[in-house]
């Protein structure tokens, strides 16, 4: 079976009837593996395995557990949208308050691809038809995201508000929310001091120019560099 990630914004979610809607992948969009999905690739699977259907496609959570039942899934312009109910079990209760949270903001299909339904142009393929199996909510990160070369200030700065943006949700989930179960708690406070060593590090890595770009006036910062020069501040005091 093959995945493909995507990082896609939830659309909305209804807590109190334990529904989330988004999209499990986009359209048009070249991959890290030079693959792209078709509009259409998935509207036999959604038609003999969706909901509507044999209700054979699943709604998992990190490719592994079911997390909720899928009420509808189809194609649009965009990509292929879900709407899904949330179960009650534990996973399902940490699962909807990382959703309410902002923690899970990937989204990622399991998938079996079709030998005579891709084309190949320029050294991108292009999936035609695939059999979809699964669609995931993700609360994890590929490493190459995090680990780019550092070749001037620019290109650090951009790295440390990527990791410091990261770090706000799991810092509002630990402190504004004690209600997550001790395994989700732990896997959330796990991810929350790796983001932080990451960007610790990213101090210590830091180029020889950027010394003479935080000399500036601060009136010449923007609010982001004012943001992330006080988070490394407090960073280099661990």
């Amino acid at each position: 079976m093959n995945v493909k990630n995507c990082k896609i914004e939830v659309k909305g979610i209804d807590l109190k009837n334990r529904i989330v809607e988004g999209y499990f992948a986009a359209f048009e969009i070249v991959d890290s593996d030079n693959d792209v999905f078709v509009k259409g690739a998935f509207t036999k699977s959604i038609n003999e395995r969706g909901p509507k259907g044999a209700n054979r496609i699943k709604h998992l959570f990190n490719h592994w557990d079911t997390v909720g039942v899928l009420q509808e899934l189809t194609e649009d312009n965009y990509g292929l949208r879900y709407v899904s109910k949330i179960g009650t079990h534990r996973l399902g209760e940490d699962v909807l308050k990382m959703y309410q949270d902002g923690i899970i903001t990937k989204h990622s299909v399991g998938f079996q691809t079709i030998q005579d339904k891709s084309d190949i142009i320029d050294g991108v393929r292009y999936l035609k038809e695939v059999i979809l199996w699964e669609g995931s909510s993700l609360d994890k990160w590929g490493a190459n995201e995090w680990t780019p070369v550092i070749k001037s200030y620019d290109d650090w700065k951009l790295q440390a508000k990527r990791i410091s943006d990261r770090i706000e949700s799991p810092n509002k989930a630990l402190t504004g929310r004690t209600n997550y179960t001790d395994e989700t708690y732990n896997e959330i406070k796990i991810k929350l001091n790796t983001l932080q060593t990451m960007l610790k590090s990213l101090v210590e890595a830091q180029p020889i120019n950027i010394t003479a770009q935080n000399n500036e006036p601060k009136e010449s910062k923007g609010s982001d560099d004012v943001r992330i020069e006080l988070l490394l501040t407090k960073l280099k005091e661990l």
